[in-house]
């Protein structure tokens, strides 16, 4: 049994996820478990469709298990996105994820070793504060630091978000699953947030926009949908900006990510009385602070997420398996944290694991709200799960 761990949002699932997984398949993995985004998702934004639906989708086309990575993880910097999915497959038990399936713009995996070893080898380096001051975002200081010491071509691989992924999944591997070997899928016909449509493939990001406008989306989907979400924080945009008025200096600096220089972005573009979310966050973007992060770091304070919430992953929630998911279940036994799909039984393992899923019970409703237009309160303890046919 070869058993391959894939880190996704499927947000929403399509062709060039369904391409990965029998890519997957076709370099040897018998089994695939895919740790997936819950409501929240890693752009610091909610999810285009219910993670229930978006899990039950990738066991449809040949995903075994799907687990959750849940809020704060799933929209937190590449990083630590990448270290607690990472975190969540070594928890499955010693020896049963013994692959690392992953999509990127290069399938050079030596590069991309090389890649992840000069990250690991950056934490407080002086040149990449050096060119934060000169103005750069923190991923163009890396990237720029990375080519400097180590070269044109191990800095390039920085260059692309799903190559940047593909890396930080490869160094995290190195601490928590050191016996998994790798296997590097490279994209197809379209790039990483790409408008462009090509041999029926696109991006997760223009198949959002497609839906967005209402777009018929069958031929880069392998699956027919009636669902046509809103997608939009508009529907929140008055609740978003209430919140975020109603915090102190203190409150801010709580927050994941949130330096002293964003958290005073903040409270000046809050005096500005901002009308629209997009306005709030143009006045808090600068040279070196990338929209992503001021998304992630607003989405924290929407939901209640401290940095203390930041800990390993308390537990592992099973949200869609079929049969050969029930067999990769069978061997987690001897699991190093708690596998169940009950969030009852989940949150009497310890106060963080109670914690961790009231914010995800938070971000399920939350989600569900920006999506319908409406309040939408979700009981997600009420869920079933059962065997996907």
């Amino acid at each position: 049994m070869r058993i391959a761990g894939i880190v996704a949002e499927y947000n929403p699932f399509h062709n060039g996820h369904k391409y990965m997984i029998e890519q997957t398949r076709k370099q040897g993995a018998t089994h695939i478990v895919a740790v997936m985004s819950g409501a929240v998702v890693q752009r610091g934004d909610v999810a285009v469709f219910d993670k229930h639906f978006r899990a039950e989708t990738a066991v449809k086309n040949g995903v075994d298990l799907v687990v959750e990575l849940p809020v704060p993880y799933s929209c937190s910097s590449g990083e630590i996105f990448g270290k607690s999915a990472v975190q969540i497959l070594a928890g499955l038990g010693d020896n049963v994820v013994n692959s690392l399936a992953f999509g990127c713009e290069s399938d050079d995996i030596e590069l991309l070793k090389k890649a992840a070893k000069a990250l690991s080898n950056l934490k407080d380096n002086p040149l990449v504060k050096q060119k934060l001051s000169e103005g750069l975002s923190y991923p163009s200081a890396v990237c720029e630091t990375v080519k400097q010491i180590y070269g044109e071509a191990v800095g390039e691989i920085l260059r692309s978000p799903n190559n940047t992924l593909a890396v930080e999944y490869i160094k995290s591997a190195g601490k928590f699953l050191p016996d998994a070997d790798f296997i590097p899928v490279k994209r197809k016909s379209v790039a990483h947030d790409s408008n462009e449509i090509s041999e029926g493939f696109a991006s997760a990001s223009a198949v959002r926009q497609l839906l967005d406008k209402e777009q018929s989306v069958s031929n880069l989907c392998p699956y027919s949908t009636k669902l046509v979400p809103v997608h939009s924080l508009k529907n929140m945009e008055r609740e978003i900006l209430f919140r975020l008025s109603c915090m102190d200096k203190e409150a801010l600096a709580e927050l994941p990510d949130c330096s002293e220089d964003i958290a005073d972005r903040i409270m000046m573009a809050v005096s500005d009385c901002p009308k629209t979310v997009e306005q709030f966050l143009d006045k808090c973007k600068s040279k070196n602070i990338t929209m992503a992060r001021l998304r992630r770091i607003m989405m924290y304070a929407v939901l209640g997420v401290k940095k203390s919430d930041l800990v390993s992953p308390p537990f592992v929630r099973v949200l869609a398996f079929n049969n050969k998911g029930a067999e990769i279940l069978a061997k987690c036994k001897a699991s190093t944290i708690p596998v169940d799909t009950s969030l009852k039984a989940l949150e009497s393992t310890s106060e963080q694991a109670k914690r961790i899923i009231r914010l995800e019970n938070r971000a399920v409703s939350f989600q569900q709200t920006c999506v319908t237009g409406s309040y939408q309160p979700v009981n997600e303890y009420r869920r079933k799960i059962e065997i996907t046919k």
